[in-house]
């Protein structure tokens, strides 16, 4: 082939030209040796956006997982305080009843009786039911009342008339004082009697 003629061939498939001819040897040089085919292009192309995305995943994601392990909401605190249907309950939980307790009309009279027989000589029945004996014991209980007369009364034997007598006893100063008699009788017992309030004997 005389030198600095040009000839075209294909190798691979792609087009090539040798250069000048030069001491009976040929440089081939690939006319698109250097070109990126278009579909690699594509695929490199598609590589850098998936990686700029999960990199906008990474960045996002401390905050999602951060959210994801917020603690729940916590009520505002009342500082213990009930609220009101609570406090109504307790309320009615723990409001005292009412005495259960009783005298009966009997039991007055024998108390009557015990006073006539242990008690005129000292005292009178008018003395149980006066001003001051209001003023003194409204605000004590028929408890306080037993105790007074089972450890103090008579003055010259105390506790010698025995405790069912001095229920019978307290029995008869309430009715004197206006409490209206039952269908029970009051114990002998200071700790149950405690439960009858003379507070009644203010008004």
């Amino acid at each position: 082939m005389p030198t600095g003629s040009w000839t075209e061939r294909f190798v691979g498939g792609l087009p090539v030209r040798p250069a000048l001819h030069h001491l009976g040897t040929f440089k081939l040089t690939q006319r698109q040796s250097m070109m990126i085919p278009s579909k690699h292009l594509t695929f490199a192309t598609l590589m850098a956006l998936a990686g700029c995305a999960g990199s906008s995943a990474v960045s996002q994601g401390p905050s999602s997982a951060a959210d994801a392990a917020a603690p729940p909401a916590v009520p505002a605190d009342t500082g213990g305080a009930p609220s009101t249907g609570a406090a109504a309950a307790t309320g009615a939980d723990t409001a005292p009843a009412s005495s259960a307790l009783s005298f009966s009309t009997a039991q007055a009279d024998r108390g009557r009786n015990v006073f006539r027989s242990n008690c005129t000589e000292c005292h009178y029945s008018s003395e149980l039911s006066d001003r001051q004996f209001k003023f003194k014991w409204r605000r004590r209980t028929a408890g306080d009342l037993f105790d007074m007369m089972a450890t103090q009364m008579p003055e010259d034997a105390p506790g010698v008339l025995g405790l069912e007598a001095y229920a019978d006893l307290v029995a008869f100063v309430l009715r004197l004082n206006g409490f209206e008699p039952g269908s029970g009788e009051l114990p002998a017992d200071e700790a149950l009697l405690e439960s009858i309030s003379l507070a009644p004997l203010g008004n």
